[in-house]
């Protein structure tokens, strides 16, 4: 089986659709999505009706539960919580309520599948360092963990030895780190965050093992004059241009 993995997608319709038309051509079976449908972008509704279409695993992420208002925003900055407000706002009933049911951690042997972290997904922490990283490997009993939530890609390796390191290279192949374990951030398709403005996906072979990024481009300048229209803040709308 072939699985492309997308995350943090964020409202950004050209973004989600331009990777979409890219895993067409990747002889893909499954599409998982991670979370983080809603929030930031012009088409909250659009992308979701994408996402629930298109794939067969769908999480719930940060921005989604706050957006149905199972998640206060009280520890979101100021912008991301003028673009909850006007999602909130913005999303059909149908929409909010099959956010609403979307579950928080899943797996697709030999992944385990969570938004945020394996440990206490419901709490939204962050993987931003390898302490953090050694931590949770001990809340997942499979070889690979799929996250997103930070927006950067990145792959963290436990080696047979208990060592832990970070693997360079924008692939890696099971059957080279025989006995390794993975945490593996699948990156953001709709706002990168890795000074890439281009869209990040993965793909994750299960017949060989092998795992590899995708980098898309899309119409940021159209992404952008939406979202001037809504009058989002002007900082959401210039980081896409940087992928910061």
């Amino acid at each position: 089986m072939r699985y492309a993995f997308i995350s943090d997608i964020h409202a950004n319709l050209e973004a989600l659709e331009a990777v979409l038309e890219d895993i067409e051509t990747q002889n893909i079976d499954d599409i998982i999505c991670l979370g983080d449908i809603v929030g930031y972008g012009a088409n909250p509704n659009e992308c979701v009706d994408l996402v629930r279409k298109e794939c067969s695993v769908v999480l719930l992420g940060n921005h989604d539960a706050a957006a149905v208002e199972l998640l206060s925003t009280q520890h979101f900055n100021i912008h991301a919580k003028i673009a909850i407000e006007w999602t909130t706002q913005t999303l059909r009933r149908d929409t909010k309520d099959y956010l609403t049911e979307l579950p928080m951690k899943a797996a697709v042997d030999p992944i385990t599948l969570v938004h945020a972290t394996p440990y206490e997904p419901n709490m939204w922490y962050y993987i931003t360092s390898l302490e953090e990283a050694a931590f949770n490997f001990q809340f997942f009993e499979t070889q690979i963990c799929m996250v997103g939530h930070t927006h950067i890609p990145i792959i963290i390796v436990l080696d047979s030895q208990k060592e832990l390191y970070v693997h360079q290279d924008m692939g890696i192949g099971l059957s080279d780190i025989d006995g390794a374990r993975l945490l593996i951030n699948v990156g953001s398709v709709g706002q990168p965050r890795d000074r890439n403005p281009k869209s990040c996906y993965g793909i994750f072979d299960s017949d060989n093992g092998d795992f590899s990024y995708r980098r898309v481009a899309y119409n940021i300048d159209k992404t952008q004059q939406k979202m001037k229209k809504i009058k989002m803040p002007e900082f959401l709308i210039s980081r896409l241009e940087d992928g910061r």
